[in-house]
């Protein structure tokens, strides 16, 4: 069983003392659990920068330690960790493109200079300057009444396509495949685009690539597909008409962590938010991974007890 523990569950984890509480016993049915390798939480990147910045030397502390026994760090060894969502998507366009199989949404890492609290102090300062900077720009821009096709659509089965990230990514494949330079205007396909470019994808691999884009394979890749189910719940709770969802910078951390659990993990622990707006994306009619929030252990800790039972049942067989 893979769990995704984000920073909130993480953090209210390595704090909890009451063994017989819910909470605790959860902890320590992860615990049991992951020594006995039946289970294995790998750590998010972004949990990685969020406690590294984090002012309590004790509270860096108790994640750490919890966090890098529950991804297997054995013998002080290197601990499993879930590859950032943007290295996911590059990889698998790469895949994709070349007809590959999927890589792994997983890498070994070492986790370090969790003692060091210059780094923490500077870590969160710039934790606080991009929050502030993102805030910004979101205060200084100007909505106006979009034309032609909006920027996300529904099929009939209500799946999002996230049709400004689809074609950013057409237009700049289109550019690699005649010779020219990337423009950066379509960002959001510019990171993709220049990692094809360092991994000197021929040019049939392209065409082959806009053929996937065109028939909807590549917005078929997990990774993608569930990043732009739950943006698109964002954007619709944005624009409600009596009660829009105010904008919160921490979606800009949470929603890459959310996707990539989606997409590899089968169970998601996070803060009550996030598990909300995947309740209201409806994430289950397209992933088995199932969603709780961190301040629901009960419901946690029966999924996992069941599911390790079936397992146990099924090998016995």
């Amino acid at each position: 069983m893979i769990v995704c523990l984000d920073q909130c569950a993480i953090s209210e984890l390595a704090k909890c003392a009451d063994k017989e509480s819910p909470l605790g016993q959860l902890k320590a049915t992860l615990l049991e659990a992951a020594r006995d390798l039946k289970a294995i939480c790998p750590v998010a990147k972004e949990t990685l920068v969020e406690t590294t910045g984090l002012p309590s030397a004790e509270q860096r502390r108790l994640i750490y330690d919890l966090h890098s026994e529950l991804a297997d760090a054995r013998m002080g060894g290197p601990i499993w960790s879930f590859k950032n969502m943007w290295k996911m998507i590059d990889e698998e366009t790469l895949a994709l493109a070349r007809g590959t199989a999927p890589p792994s949404a997983f890498e070994l890492i070492r986790w370090k200079a969790i003692d060091d609290d210059q780094l923490a102090a500077k870590t969160w300062s710039n934790i606080v300057d991009g929050k502030k900077e993102m805030l910004e720009r979101v205060r200084a821009h100007r909505f106006v009444q979009a034309e032609g096709k909006p920027v996300v659509e529904f099929n009939k089965k209500g799946a999002a396509t996230d049709l400004e990230h689809v074609s950013h990514v057409y237009r700049q494949v289109q550019r690699l495949v005649k010779g020219e330079p990337l423009d950066k205007s379509d960002h959001m396909g510019y990171g993709v685009a220049q990692y094809l470019q360092e991994q000197g994808v021929a040019r049939s691999e392209l065409e082959k690539l806009l053929e996937d884009i065109r028939y909807h394979r590549w917005k078929a890749i997990p990774v993608i597909f569930y990043r732009t189910q739950v943006v698109a719940r964002l954007e619709s709770d944005f624009h409600r008409d009596k009660t829009p969802r105010k904008y919160d910078v921490n979606d800009e951390i949470d929603v890459p962590r959310i996707a990539v659990g989606l997409s590899s993990a089968d169970l998601i622990i996070t803060d009550a938010a996030m598990a909300e707006l995947c309740r209201s994306a409806k994430t289950e009619r397209w992933v088995p991974a199932k969603v709780f929030a961190v301040r629901e252990p009960e419901k946690a800790l029966a999924f996992i007890r069941e599911t390790l039972n079936n397992e146990e049942t099924a090998q016995s067989k």
